[in-house]
């Protein structure tokens, strides 16, 4: 598991609205039980989203909205399909990070 990969998401309940999930965090923690993460969302079910904030990244033949203002916490072990990196997105994440926390 490496920063940035994307994952199914594991919560049933929400996976029809957010398919898959996108690992922030870095593996400083190597053994944490928990994850950092934020839904992807295709991006015609929502539009270009909201700039910075909300980074669009392709998958396969599809692209998505990274909706970095809704990050959650997940248990490491739940994180059992990853389907792809989307690492070359890094500086676009980082900067909607940064915007986040930091309004920069």
């Amino acid at each position: 598991m490496a920063q940035f990969d994307v994952f199914v998401n594991p919560v049933a309940k929400v996976r029809a609205a957010y398919p898959l999930v996108v690992l922030l965090q870095s593996d400083v923690v190597s053994d944490g039980l928990e994850q950092i993460v934020a839904p992807l969302v295709p991006q015609q079910r929502i539009g270009r989203g909201a700039g910075r904030l909300t980074p669009v990244v392709r998958l396969e033949d599809a692209e998505y909205v990274v909706l970095t203002h809704a990050l959650a916490r997940l248990r490491s072990r739940d994180l059992m399909e990853r389907r792809s990196s989307v690492a070359s997105a890094r500086g676009d994440l980082l900067a909607a990070i940064d915007y986040l926390f930091f309004g920069i």
